[in-house]
């Protein structure tokens, strides 16, 4: 079921945990590829938040604020909103480091192909992707040092140098609950429903354009 006008709640509901989850687990799952020791390093950060900017924008709602003429559905500021509301529920870590998350892995991957580093008050903090689980369980190398890492808790690893580590299959399946969490907390605000109510119909307007075809 696609977006549509005036979407009842259960419409919203079953959008949220029917066709969005199921785009989820036919995009992003088959890049997880939980059974090979690689792979997906890049591909799911990217992926995963890039439905989070998605959601984000589903959960601040549409006033009709515009840039140079087009019509502004998401920022980056209302998926790390999203991302302390509704993935913090399911891991503390994102409230706390969600900004760094986004940071060093949506903007990295998605403008400049890799996770970024980030440099403040000299100390510098790295990407470390994995697959593993969320507790500390998991070496990975960095600054030739070996350490355990958890899921998107920033692991200090040797003078002024830390790293940012992040399980894909952690982010996959945190994303999928997340959904979840989001639609349970659209039952809960009548608020929430009137904002993804907002962006549905805003989108079913097309947007102006000079290209021809």
């Amino acid at each position: 079921m696609p977006l549509a006008q005036n979407m009842t709640l259960r419409q919203i509901q079953d959008y949220l945990t029917s066709d969005l989850r199921v785009s989820v687990l036919n995009d992003v799952g088959p890049c997880v590829q939980p059974n090979q020791s690689s792979g997906g390093y890049f591909a799911v950060p990217r992926l995963v938040l890039g439905y989070v900017d998605y959601l984000g924008g589903l959960y601040h709602g549409y006033q009709g604020r515009l840039n140079r003429g087009r019509r502004i559905f998401a920022d980056s500021t209302y998926a790390r909103v999203f991302l302390r509301d509704a993935f913090g529920q399911i891991d503390a870590h994102y409230r706390m480091y969600g900004n760094l998350l986004w940071e060093i892995y949506r903007n990295g991957t998605v403008h400049l192909y890799q996770p970024l580093t980030l440099q403040n008050a000299g100390r510098v903090i790295n990407w470390a992707v994995y697959k593993g689980p969320r507790s500390s369980q998991t070496r990975v190398q960095e600054a030739g040092v070996s350490t355990l890492v958890r899921h998107l808790e920033p692991s200090w690893i040797v003078m002024n140098h830390w790293v940012q580590p992040v399980s894909i299959i952690c982010l996959y399946e945190d994303l999928l609950q997340a959904i979840d969490t989001y639609s349970n907390m659209i039952s809960r605000d009548s608020s929430l429903e009137n904002k993804f109510r907002q962006v549905a119909n805003a989108l079913q307007v097309p947007e102006p354009t000079r290209l021809s075809w």
